[in-house]
């Protein structure tokens, strides 16, 4: 159940969403088969979550180590590398852009709020939502431009969280109008941003917005639904939670929902998408365990690629 926010916040979250309900809505909804999936773990870890993929395939995350710290990762070429904040005691990798540039976030191991922070070249960068009292700030997408998403929220109050924009040094709100709180989770630039807001109805529903215009994207019948990422082409990714209660991973591709469900998890999620249409996320097992995935071309649809394969 990744929702682009750090594990500690889920459970506040979900215990709100698995209550709702919501109407549905006049929309393509695809099943559609997962033959190209390929699934990985952090090794010795039963906690894998993949955020995000670059265009070369470069995959980041997160995971949880035995002792219950959370680190992120990188996967390149099959290969594992740990990503720390130093002296953090623990740190949430949300999104990877193209030149290599990772945002996310980190508890200090002397406490106090959540800092945000930027790795590029392999030096990190402190990024605190401005505040005369102490805020949280979550890091969850940036571009290849370098414009950062996230939120800001005060103590464990993450649902009436603020949004926000981080361009070119400077912080702009982005909020929902008349929402609880709002939670961007991916931009391309600064004029088309993805995410999640709570309602007044008290649904979580996601968000595009685009040239300062918000539109609701939701799940058909869906009684939750979490945008967790957007690709160059326009491309959505996010989870929804159907009405018995269970979560799958959808993309949104040239306005058609398809949902995916790996196969044998009790849970799946959708993440991150690449130019190309390929997907990560993560699945959980009747063990309990969380492993990361990749899914090949989970929204070629829009290229009219899977349509040719049926």
């Amino acid at each position: 159940m990744k929702m682009k926010i750090p594990a500690v916040l889920i459970l506040c979250v979900f215990s709100v969403a698995l209550a709702l309900a919501q109407t549905s809505t006049n929309t393509t909804i695809t099943m559609r088969p997962q033959p190209n999936f390929t699934s990985f773990d952090f090794p010795g870890s039963t906690f894998t979550e993949a955020g995000a993929i670059t265009p070369s395939g470069v995959i980041a995350g997160s995971y949880f180590s035995p002792d219950g710290k959370q680190h992120g990762f990188v996967l390149r070429d099959g290969a594992f590398t740990a990503i720390d904040v130093p002296g953090a005691a623990s740190t949430f990798v949300g999104w990877i852009n193209a030149g290599g540039d990772i945002v996310g976030d980190y508890n200090s191991s002397s406490g106090g709020p959540v800092h945000g922070y930027l790795m590029s070249g392999g030096t990190f960068t402190t990024i605190d939502f401005p505040s005369a009292t102490p805020v949280n700030t979550v890091c969850f997408g940036i571009s290849n431009a370098g414009d950062v998403v996230g939120v800001e929220n005060i103590g464990a109050d993450f649902l009436h969280g603020h949004g926000y924009l981080f361009s070119r040094g400077q912080f702009t709100l982005v909020d929902v109008p008349g929402a609880v709180g709002t939670f961007p989770t991916m931009v391309i630039d600064s004029t088309r941003i993805v995410g999640t807001y709570l309602g007044s109805d008290g649904v979580f529903h996601g968000f595009l917005r685009q040239a300062g215009n918000f539109t609701t994207i939701d799940f058909p019948s869906s009684t939750f639904t979490w945008i967790t990422g957007i690709n160059p082409e326009g491309d959505i990714a996010g989870f929804y939670n159907s009405k018995d209660g269970n979560q799958h991973g959808f993309v949104q591709s040239d306005g058609e929902f398809i949902s995916i469900d790996i196969p044998g998890a009790t849970s799946s999620e959708g993440n991150g998408l690449d130019p190309q249409g390929d997907l990560v996320g993560r699945y959980v097992t009747p063990d309990g365990n969380t492993h990361g995935y990749f899914l090949r071309c989970a929204a070629c649809c829009r290229h009219d690629k899977c349509r040719a394969e049926e």
